[in-house]
């Protein structure tokens, strides 16, 4: 399978309406901004975009705005998983071939203490339902799937499972499954550590942050192609800033915060995350933002 995936994706915010409705303007108005900074994809309905607190119908709608808005300016990888329910991860796998996105990607079934062969199962019967490119998304810290090398890499005999996204801090343990599976295509997941993963063999990254600092990101990237190393630490450095500062506020909604730093609305989050920063709470982080990024606090 030819590797078409590589760059920096966002894990895309999804904007809601004070009612917690999907909100179509701000959704399109955050796709045109990363779109304007150069990113290379979305990855939509993830954990980032609280995909999982989603029916059917609202994640397909998501899906279809944003291919509809980015056309064959980005790649549109969806998440298909979360939802404790194989048939619905089939069916938005269904969907995605339908509109023409480029990929999907799932999570470990979650919740119930599965066995290999039953993960194993799952990801044979949703990934052989689509004729479109799928990656694992694994992150055992946050799903409590933990898998050995071993058992991941016999996910690369299911047709169409094309590689995944890592998000974990062991990157030995990357780089051996990598070696394993050579055919796979890597992402990186967690944000603060992009450019250790490039040294270690991924060919990109999907993440949070790449919402409001993309330039950031996009820069990293470049500079590892370019042999520019310590330009692209010094970048690295700032991604660590921001993601201590916005760890400290919260969850998404102090990524939605740091988005009005940019002079992009938002929205809020759905419950039961809290909606939004308080405005005091929100101050405060603008006040560090604008100190630590002046040049990228055009909404402050």
């Amino acid at each position: 399978m030819k590797n078409e995936f590589c760059g920096v994706y966002a894990a895309l915010l999804t904007p809601f309406d004070r009612r917690g409705r999907i909100d179509e303007k701000r959704l399109i108005s955050l796709v045109d901004f990363l779109l304007s900074r150069g990113i290379d994809g979305l990855y939509v309905c993830g954990g980032t975009g609280e995909g999982l607190l989603m029916n059917l119908p609202e994640r397909k709608e998501v899906a279809e705005l944003v291919k509809e808005r980015v056309g064959k300016r980005a790649t549109v990888i969806s998440h298909i998983g979360g939802s404790l329910n194989t048939e619905n991860a089939v069916a938005l796998a269904e969907h995605a071939a339908e509109i023409n996105l480029d990929a999907v990607s799932s999570i470990a079934p979650i919740y119930y203490r599965f066995s290999f062969r039953e993960i194993f199962s799952y990801y044979r019967t949703v990934a052989e339902s689509t004729s479109l490119p799928f990656f694992i998304y694994y992150i055992p810290a946050t799903t409590g799937v933990f898998l050995p090398n071993e058992q991941i890499a016999q996910l690369a005999t299911i047709r169409q499972i094309a590689g995944l996204k890592y998000t974990s801090p062991d990157f030995y343990l990357l780089q051996d499954l990598l070696m394993r599976c050579p055919g796979w295509t890597a992402f990186s997941g967690p944000d603060e550590m992009f450019l250790p993963a490039l040294t270690m063999g991924v060919s990109g990254c999907i993440g949070s942050t790449q919402n409001v600092l993309p330039e950031i990101f996009v820069g990293i990237y470049k500079a590892f192609q370019q042999g520019k190393l310590r330009q692209a630490m010094r970048l690295q450095q700032r991604v660590t800033q921001a993601v201590s500062l916005l760890k400290r506020h919260g969850g998404m909604e102090a990524w939605k915060a740091a988005l009005r730093c940019r002079g992009v609305e938002p929205g809020f989050c759905r419950p039961p995350n809290r909606p939004s920063l308080p405005e005091d709470e929100f101050k405060e982080l603008a006040e560090e933002w604008k100190r630590l990024f002046p040049e990228y606090a055009e909404g402050v």
